[in-house]
């Protein structure tokens, strides 16, 4: 698969999930519209990372793999966090808490499908 074809996957899949989620647990349309704008962001710059980061290291130095991926994650969910606050979707505290639970949402559903 290309590249491009695996990043818009990734994104349509990390889109699906975590607007469901959305839409279950908030039932904001303006909520979702802002999950997918955070996720048009953040979501491509981690796979598009991930994947240079994967082309580049070695079997032997997988463990590093995992510390860029947890590293990138984690910046993807205090940038949304960030951003579903100063869109004033959640207060500061509900903002991070969704951002954690519907990253780590979408994460694990990638895990699973693999």
């Amino acid at each position: 698969m290309s590249v491009f074809l695996l990043l818009v996957r990734n994104l349509f899949l990390t889109v699906l999930i975590e607007g469901i989620l959305v839409l279950v647990f908030v039932r904001k349309s303006e909520t979702l519209y802002h999950s997918v704008l955070v996720n048009m962001l953040t979501n491509p710059i981690v796979n598009f990372s991930l994947i240079l980061w994967g082309s580049f290291v070695l079997l032997p130095e997988v463990p590093y793999y995992y510390v860029a991926t947890a590293f990138l994650e984690a910046a993807a969910v205090i940038t949304e966090w960030i951003l579903y606050y100063k869109m004033g979707d959640f207060g500061l505290k509900k903002a991070f808490f969704a951002s954690l639970l519907l990253n780590a949402a979408s994460y694990s559903f990638g895990l699973l499908i693999g």
